[in-house]
């Protein structure tokens, strides 16, 4: 069964498919890094050095100014302006369609919440030079100690929901443009390994299982406490 296109109040008009269009090209191109991201949070069962490298590669190139400005900043700042504008001329209701729409739009307002927050946390470190290469193993080890009862589940949500909004948002996308993807048992597939996976990686990151020192001394924590 191929996912049912998202059911939005004014999607008729010229104005509101367009918004559509540029949400999902948008989004699509996003993508990538998104899956890259989830990727390299899902490899965190193979402790520091594997997480670390797979980052340190990574981020090579998605961090290379050229590569974040166009594929990465441009897009999510379109996406997120189409979301918004749909939101507010549209008013898309949360409520309308399958109940797999209806998870992918909670999943969106979640991230439209966090977005800047998680983008401050991440490349602020690094834009300001405590910490060159981001938050690395023990760094986002140090967040699980120092504040356990809002760090677990908000990095649970921030996983589940990326993940959901990708294999949806890119089963929806792709629909558009006339190449479907990630349709029937493609989206089960991926959403429940990959959300097990993800889930994986933050109870190696979190639990204390693998020796990092002191995560309250690494660079990124006395960078977070700074604040």
């Amino acid at each position: 069964m191929t996912p049912s296109l998202p059911v939005v109040s004014g999607s008729t008009s010229s104005s509101g498919q367009r918004l559509v269009q540029v949400q999902a090209v948008s989004g699509a191109v996003f993508a990538v890094f998104l899956a890259v991201h989830l990727v390299n949070q899902a490899l965190a069962v193979l402790g520091p050095a594997g997480y670390d490298a797979a980052q340190g590669a990574t981020r090579a190139v998605y961090q290379a100014p050229a590569v974040e400005l166009f594929l990465v900043a441009a897009p999510l700042v379109v996406h997120l302006a189409a979301a918004l504008a749909r939101l507010f001329f549209f008013r898309v209701p949360v409520t309308v369609g399958p109940w797999r729409t209806r998870a992918f739009r909670l999943a969106g307002r979640f991230l439209l919440l966090v977005i800047v927050g998680h983008v401050v946390a991440t490349r602020g470190a690094s834009w300001s030079g405590a910490v060159p290469q981001g938050p690395r193993f023990e760094g986002l080890a140090f967040t699980f100690q120092w504040l356990p009862l809002v760090f677990w589940p908000y990095y649970l949500l921030l996983a589940l929901a990326g993940l959901l909004h990708l294999t949806h948002g890119l089963a929806v996308a792709t629909r558009l443009m006339g190449r479907p993807v990630l349709g029937g048992w493609g989206f089960w597939a991926v959403t429940t390994v990959g959300g097990a996976l993800l889930v994986a990686g933050l109870i190696a990151l979190g639990s204390g299982h693998f020796d990092v020192g002191d995560p309250m001394t690494s660079a990124y924590a006395r960078w977070v406490q700074a604040w």
